[in-house]
C-alpha cells in the first residue's frame, strides 16, 4: 500500500508502507491493505507508520506528528493533507513547551478580544505543537 503525507509546502512523506494507524475525531483509524475507500478528518496528534522497503516489512514505525487535515483511502493508497506535518521538529523541547505556553497565554487574550474563528486557530496550533512535543520525547527515548 502506498502512503502520501503532504502539507500546502511540501511532501513529507512518500513510500510502501504495511499499515498506519492515524488519529480521527473518533479515536486512532488503523488501515491495512485492501480498506475500504473512505474520506475523513485528521485531528491534531501522532500518524504511526509502518514502512517496507521493497514490499519487505521492515519493522520499526515511523512517527508523524500532524496538525489537522483530511485523509483520503482508496485500499492501495493512503493520502493525507494537513495544514502542518513532521517527522522530527527542528526545534528543542524547551522551545516547544515555550510556544505551548505562549499559545495557551494568546488563546486565553482571544476569548475576550477575538472571534470564535481566531480561537479555533490558536487551539489547532496548540494541538500541533503538542504533538511536536510528544513527538520530541518519542524521539528522544528511541
Amino acid at each position: 500500500m502506498k502512503l502520501k503525507i503532504s502539507t500546502p509546502a511540501k511532501m513529507i512523506y512518500q513510500g510502501e508502507i504495511e499499515k498506519i494507524s492515524i488519529p480521527t475525531e473518533t479515536g486512532n483509524l488503523k488501515v491495512m491493505d485492501g480498506h475500504p475507500p473512505m474520506v475523513t478528518s485528521v485531528k491534531p496528534g501522532i500518524i504511526k507508520v509502518w514502512p517496507m522497503e521493497n514490499h519487505i516489512k521492515v519493522g520499526d514505525e515511523m512517527y508523524v506528528s500532524s496538525s489537522k487535515g483530511m485523509v483520503f483511502i482508496d485500499g492501495k493508497i493512503v493520502r493525507i493533507v494537513s495544514a502542518e506535518a513532521t517527522l522530527a521538529p527542528e526545534e528543542s523541547e524547551s522551545t516547544l513547551l515555550q510556544n505551548k505556553k505562549n499559545f495557551e497565554e494568546k488563546i486565553k487574550r482571544l476569548k475576550t478580544e477575538w472571534s470564535i474563528e481566531e480561537i479555533e486557530k490558536a487551539l489547532i496550533k496548540l494541538e500541533k505543537i503538542n504533538a511536536d512535543i510528544e513527538l520530541k520525547r518519542m524521539l528522544q527515548t528511541a
